[in-house]
Order: structure tokens, then sequence, then C-alpha cells
């Protein structure tokens, strides 16, 4: 929100998007995939033994050695190749835009290296049914940001922009600070090991390969996303920058958290058959929230993003924008919240190619489907609304790629969760459908009598998610565990 305000939809913000992707790009395959994929199933089994504390602390401190090492050349290579992967990452940015952002990839990629170590620390925490932390601890992330920003701004530091880039940067040292002292208490030291040719480091050095090989393709696919959406008008990548904020955030609290929740529980079940009952819990949990925040995305995203976003330099004008981005990401929303989780099954299974597979044909779908309908929208006026089509393909990609995943599960014996879950889903579904009615026909009364001011702009906003939220447990009623308790 603090972004926007200060910067609307510029070529700033144009630049700060592709300059936080670019070393995102190495920081999530390594961390979010190869780790979570790898590490945290070997580790939560060695925990589940009761003859293997020792063994358990012994991979962590193992994986952490080979893990800082390679974050600093990560970091120091960033560093020094920031010009040329501007020059293939932003093709579309003139040249004042493009010194931009090379200025600052070199101040975001010691970033990316330190969040590779906080990702060693979430599995570490989950692994342990520590869950509120490292959930926690992002809040520092963003405070950092909006803490430098509005300082930077009251004190005239300039460009603006770069004071986010290394706000940032200090985000990220605070985020890993936070969590350091729980991991030390849990694995007993935070001294790191070289222990590559131990059986269970071993496994997990194998089984990073294909994670992040899976974790690279969809990162490539954001990539480019950014590239082609440069080549529109200035701004365009902007809006799909704030979109994904707010598409992201049901997903992360759902999606991601119900996901990395179940990785360690299904890595201790020990049987790929024995994983239906936690795949329905998943399911369940993730439809029951992501399907109304779809709706709300989809419908009503203007009114949320008027009153996030609408001041400073964000014009009524680039609402719209946002919200024909947030329209097409509601499209694929459930389907990119479950996603991680029926990854997760596989695995646990030990098995990480598979979804890499699947995750290959997902993304040249949606590459191939998106540039085609964002050219196609380009062509005939859109202009910035043209990013839109670039989103629409990404859904229809994850659709494809779920699909995949539960066929691929269901081959393997993974059945029954579909029939277990469907009354739940068509319940879901019809409650968003009449929780969209009620909605509407409060938001245009409402709107009738507050006017058009930014609290009138709340008041409508509200009366949207009391109105509908109520219609909607009404109709879908409140969300139960049912599978979950029969797992346990």
């Amino acid at each position: 929100m603090v972004i926007a305000n200060f910067f609307g939809l510029g070529f700033a913000v144009d630049a700060y998007v592709v300059a936080l992707r670019i070393p995102n790009f190495i920081r999530n395959i390594v961390g979010d995939a190869a780790l979570s994929a790898s590490f945290v199933p070997v580790y939560s089994s060695l925990l589940g033994a009761a003859s293997e504390p020792k063994g358990a602390r012994r991979l962590a401190l193992g994986i952490l050695g080979p893990l800082l090492a390679f974050a600093g050349l990560f970091a120091a290579i960033g560093v020094l190749a920031a010009p040329w992967l501007v020059a293939v990452f932003a093709s579309g940015f003139d040249a004042s835009a493009s010194a931009l952002t090379v200025r600052m990839v070199r101040i975001l990629f010691p970033m990316a290296g330190v969040m590779i170590v906080v990702a060693w620390c979430l599995g570490v925490l989950t692994s342990h049914r520590r869950f509120y932390l490292p959930f926690v601890a992002p809040v520092l992330w963003n405070l950092a940001q909006i803490v430098g920003v509005i300082l930077g701004a009251r004190l005239g530091w300039q460009p603006l922009v770069v004071v986010l880039a290394w706000s940032t940067l200090i985000g990220s040292v605070l985020q890993l600070g936070v969590q350091l002292p729980a991991v030390r208490r849990l694995v007993g030291s935070l001294r790191p090991r070289w222990d590559p040719n131990w059986g269970p480091s071993r496994q997990v050095i194998r089984n990073a390969g294909p994670a992040a090989l899976g974790q690279g393709v969809f990162q490539i696919s954001s990539l480019t996303d950014a590239a082609l959406a440069s080549l529109l008008l200035d701004g365009a990548l902007a809006g799909l920058y704030y979109a994904q904020r707010l598409a992201l955030l049901p997903i992360a609290l759902f999606g991601v958290s119900v996901a990395v929740s179940s990785l360690p529980e299904m890595s201790r079940e020990g049987r790929i058959e024995g994983l239906g009952a936690h795949l329905e819990d998943g399911v369940r949990r993730i439809a029951y929230f992501v399907i109304p925040a779809a709706v709300v995305l989809g419908v009503f995203g203007d009114r949320f993003v008027s009153v996030i976003f609408l001041r400073g330099a964000f014009r009524p004008e680039d609402v719209h924008v946002v919200h024909w981005a947030l329209g097409a990401f509601a499209i694929g929303l459930l389907a990119q919240s479950l996603v991680k989780l029926f990854a997760s099954a596989y695995h646990a299974d030990r098995d990480t190619k598979t979804p890499v597979r699947y995750a290959t044909i997902a993304v040249v779908t949606s590459i191939v489907t998106g540039a085609g309908l964002m050219f196609w929208m380009d062509g005939r006026g859109f202009g910035q609304r043209a990013v839109a089509g670039l989103i629409l393909g990404g859904a229809i990609g994850a659709w494809l790629n779920l699909t995949l995943l539960t066929r691929g599960l269901a081959r393997r014996g993974t059945r029954g969760w579909l029939a277990a879950t469907k009354r739940d889903l068509l319940r879901s579904l019809l409650g968003a459908a009449v929780a969209a009615a009620v909605a509407w026909s409060l938001e245009g009364f409402v709107s009738g009598l507050v006017g058009s001011h930014l609290w009138g702009r709340v008041l409508v906003v509200l009366a949207i998610l009391a109105g509908g939220g109520a219609a909607y447990v009404g109709v879908a009623g409140l969300p139960t565990r049912r599978a979950g308790r029969r797992a346990r």
C-alpha cells in the first residue's frame, strides 16, 4: 500500500519489480523448492524415528554448511552480473530504467542470499511443528520496507525506490535474525558442518536437483511474465505487481501454509496410499477459504484496490488496471493454492522428478497462451490492462498442472479424497455464489448512501465483507477437519 501511494504505476516500480524478481529466481529455486521438497521429508522422518534425534541435528547442520557457501557465491555472482541479467530479463526498458534496475539488483542479490538461509530456518521449524514464528517473521520484512519508504520520503532521500531496495535488504536480515534463536534451541547449535557423504545428506542433495529444476521452471515463467509485461505501456508491470500482492495473500494464508504444515506429516506417513486423508483435509481447508477469496478479488477487486491503494500517486485509472489483473488471477487462484499441496504428496514419497515434468508442461502452456492473449489484447487497445491476458495464461497452466498431479497420484493408489470432499466443494461454490449476490446488492445500496470519499469506500468494503461473509457461512457452514482427525 505504501509503495503504491508513493510511486503509483510508474516506471520506478517497474524497475523495482524486475530487480526483485531476478535474484528471487535463484532464491526461490534453492530455498522454497530444494529445501522444502528434499530436506523437510528426510529431516521429518529422522525426527519421527525415536532412535534418530542426533541424526536429525546432524542433517540440519550438514545442510547448513553447503547452503551458506552457495548463498555467498550466489550473491557475489549476482552483483557482478547485474547489467547482463537486466539486459536479458528487462529488454523493454529504456536506458534510465535499465540503469536504475541494475543499481537495485546489486542491492537485492545479497537479500536473496539471506532469504536462502531463512528458508532453511523454515524447514527446521515446521518439521518440529513450530509454525507461528516462521509465518510471522515475514512481517518484519514488510515493516522494514514501509518504515524505510516513509523515513526516506520525510528526509528527502532520492531516488526513493532505491531506499525501498535497501529497506528490503534490511528486512531480510531482520526476518532471519528473529528465527535463529528458536532454530538454535531445536538443533543445539548454529555451527555449520560439511557432511555431503553421509547417507541422509546424500539423499537430500540427490532429491534437491529435480526439485530445484521444477521450481526453476516456475521462476522462468515469472521472469518471462516480467519481460513480456515490460513490452507494454509503462506501468503495466507495476499493475501486475500490485495485483500479485493481493492475489498472493489467500494463496500464502491458505494454500502455502496448509501445504507447508502438511509436508512433515505426510513425510512421517511412510506410505503414499496413506496420504489420501491428508489431501482430503488439505483440499477441504484450502477450498473453503480460497473459493470466496477468488470471488472477492474477481468481482469486487476494484473496491478493495481503491481502499488500499487509491491515494497519493496512485490514480483512479490505475484501479481498473489492477482490477483486470485481479480478475485474471481469480480464475486460477484455487488451482495455484492446491498445486503445492499435491506436489508435497510426491515430495513426501521422495519423488521430486514427476512434479518437474508436470510443471514443465504447465509452464510452457501458460507462457504460450499468456503471451498470445497479451499481444491480442494489446493490439485491440487494452493498453496496460493487456497484462491480464498474461495472467490468464498462468491460470490455465495452473489448472493443467493440478490435473496432471491429481491423476498421477490416483494411478499410485491415492484415491478417495475427491469423493470425500466433493460435497464440501459444492457447498463452498454455492455459498460463494450466494455471498456474491448478497454483497452485490449491499454494494449498490451502501454506495448510494455514503458516496465515494475514502471512508465511504471503506464502509462499502466492510459491507461487502460482513454481508457476503455471513451469507457464505450460512450456506457453506463452518470449516471442518474430519479427515485430519482420522489421519492423526
